[in-house]
C-alpha cells in the first residue's frame, strides 16, 4: 500500500496541470545535474545508511535519553520521524526498547536548562549536527551543555557524544581533537533536505525506528515520480501549489493534520518549502493546522473567509491504536472506535471546504508506517524543489536566514568587547 495523492478538487483541471509536463522534465533533469539536489542521489548511496545503523548497532552503553543538538533543518527531520513512528509514550513508558529522545532545537535557557537538569549525564548520549560546523546555535547549545555537565566526574566524550557534520570547520575540528565519532554530512544535501541522511536518521534508528524501511519508502516514491518523468505526485502538487500562488492569488497554503503522530511532519514540511521558496519577493506562506483542534478556532475563517488559500488534508486511513467510546455516549457515538469520530471530522471538513468552493488537496496514508512516511518525506521535498523551478528561485539557498545569523552575530560580539 501506498502514499495516495488526491488532486480532483483543487481546482486545477487536468490539461492546465499537464501543460506544465515539459518545464518539469527540463527541471528534473536539471535537478540531476544540480551538484546541491544529493537528497535524491542520497537514497542510493548504501554507505550512509551503513554508517547510521552501525553506529547504532555499536553503541555500548544502554543510553537513557538521547539529545539531538541542532537547529530547524538539522533537528526537525529526525525529531519528525522519532514522533511519527515510535509510539506516543515512547518518552514515559517504562522497559521501552529505546533511549527517551530529545530535540531542543533552540536555544531558550529556561526549556535547554530545564532539560539539561533533567538528564543524567552518564546516561545521556548526545548528537551534534552542524553541516558547516559553525552553526551560532547549535555551537552555543553544545557548550551550553557541555558547561553545565562538566564539573562532574564523567567518561571521555568520545564516549559521550557523536557528530554530524561536514568536512571541515569548527565542529569537524573539536569533534577530531576529542576523538568524536563523526558521521556524514553530504556536501551536495542541503541542511533542510537532509532527513534521510545521518541528520535525520540517527537518533529515530537509536530510539528503535527501522530506518531502513524509511529509506525504502522513500525511494519507491522517488520511482514513481521519475515514471511521470517530473509529471508524477511530486510534479502536481509543485505544479497545483505553484498556480495557485501566482495565478489565482492564493498565496496562504494550509495543511490540516489529523493524526498528532504526524504534527512535527507539517512543521517540517513548513521550514522546507518556506525557506527554499519565500525569496526575491515571492513564495507561498505555509500554515499547519492540527485536526480536530484548529476546525474550532479556524475552519470557519476558512469556509466563509477571503478565498485566499490552497487546503490540503492529511489523515491516516488506519490508526495504530484503538479506542472504544461506550455505550452510554448519544447514538451517533456508542460503541464507535474513536478513531472512527476522528475520521468522520477529517472528512467533514473535507466536505465543508468542498461545498464552499475551496481548493483542496488529500494526502492519505493507508497507516502510519515507515515505508508510508518516507514516501511522504521524499515527495515533498521533491515537489519543493520542482516548484523553486516555477517560481524561478533557488530552492537551495537561504539568503534571508544567514542575514540574521550575521545580524546575531554581529550583536554578540559588540556586546562581547
Amino acid at each position: 500500500m501506498e502514499l495516495a495523492v488526491d488532486v480532483r478538487h483543487s481546482r486545477i483541471a487536468a490539461d492546465e496541470r499537464r501543460a506544465f509536463a515539459r518545464p518539469l522534465r527540463r527541471a528534473l533533469e536539471r535537478l540531476d545535474a544540480d551538484e546541491r539536489a544529493g537528497f535524491l542521489r542520497a537514497l542510493h548511496r548504501p554507505a550512509l545508511l551503513r554508517e547510521v545503523r552501525d553506529f547504532a548497532a555499536g553503541t555500548r552503553r544502554a543510553w537513557a535519553d538521547v539529545v539531538q543538538l541542532g537547529i530547524g533543518g538539522s533537528s526537525l527531520g529526525g525529531h519528525a520521524l522519532c514522533r511519527a513512528l515510535l509510539p506516543a509514550n515512547h518518552n514515559e513508558r517504562s522497559g521501552r526498547r529505546g533511549p527517551r529522545f530529545h530535540f531542543p532545537d533552540n536555544v531558550d535557557p529556561e526549556s535547554f536548562g530545564a532539560l539539561l537538569e533533567r538528564l543524567d549525564p552518564r546516561r545521556t548520549l548526545v548528537h551534534v549536527v552542524s553541516k558547516s560546523g559553525s552553526t551560532l546555535e547549535t555551537v552555543a547549545q553544545l557548550h551550553a551543555l557541555l558547561e553545565a555537565f562538566g564539573s562532574r566526574r564523567l567518561p571521555p566524550l568520545r564516549e559521550r557524544i557523536a557528530v554530524t557534520t561536514g568536512a571541515s570547520g569548527a565542529l569537524r575540528d573539536f569533534a577530531e581533537s576529542e576523538g568524536i565519532p563523526i558521521l556524514t554530512a553530504p556536501a551536495d544535501v542541503p541542511g533542510r533536505y537532509s532527513v534521510l541522511t545521518a541528520s535525520g536518521l540517527l537518533v529515530p534508528a537509536l530510539c528503535g525506528v527501522p530506518i531502513g524501511q524509511v529509506v525504502a519508502g522513500a525511494r519507491r516514491m522517488e520511482a514513481r515520480c521519475r515514471s511521470g518523468r517530473g509529471v508524477g505526485p511530486a510534479g502536481q502538487l509543485a505544479v497545483i501549489h505553484y498556480l495557485h500562488d501566482a495565478k489565482y492569488d492564493r498565496s496562504i497554503h494550509v495543511e490540516l493534520i489529523y493524526a498528532d503522530a504526524l504534527l512535527l511532519l507539517g512543521a517540517w514540511f513548513r521550514q522546507l518549502w518556506a525557506e527554499s521558496l519565500g525569496k526575491r519577493g515571492r513564495g507561498p506562506t505555509p500554515v499547519t493546522a492540527r485536526g480536530t483542534t484548529d476546525q474550532h478556532s479556524q475552519i470557519q475563517l476558512y469556509t466563509e473567509g477571503p478565498d485566499d488559500k490552497l487546503y490540503t488534508v492529511v489523515r491516516a486511513e488506519r490508526l495504530r491504536r484503538r479506542l472504544r467510546v461506550g455505550r452510554r455516549a448519544p447514538r451517533a457515538l456508542a460503541g464507535r472506535d474513536l478513531g472512527a469520530v476522528f475520521d468522520a471530522e477529517a472528512r467533514g471538513t473535507a466536505a465543508a471546504l468542498r461545498s464552499c468552493g475551496r481548493p483542496l488537496l488529500e494526502l492519505r496514508l493507508p497507516r502510519i508506517a515507515p515505508a508510508v512516511v518516507g514516501e511522504l518525506l521524499l515527495m515533498q521535498q521533491l515537489q519543493t524543489a520542482l516548484a523553486g523551478a516555477l517560481y524561478g528561485v533557488d530552492p537551495f539557498t537561504q539568503p534571508g536566514v544567514e542575514a540574521a545569523k550575521q545580524a546575531a552575530l554581529r550583536i554578540l560580539e559588540r556586546r562581547s568587547r
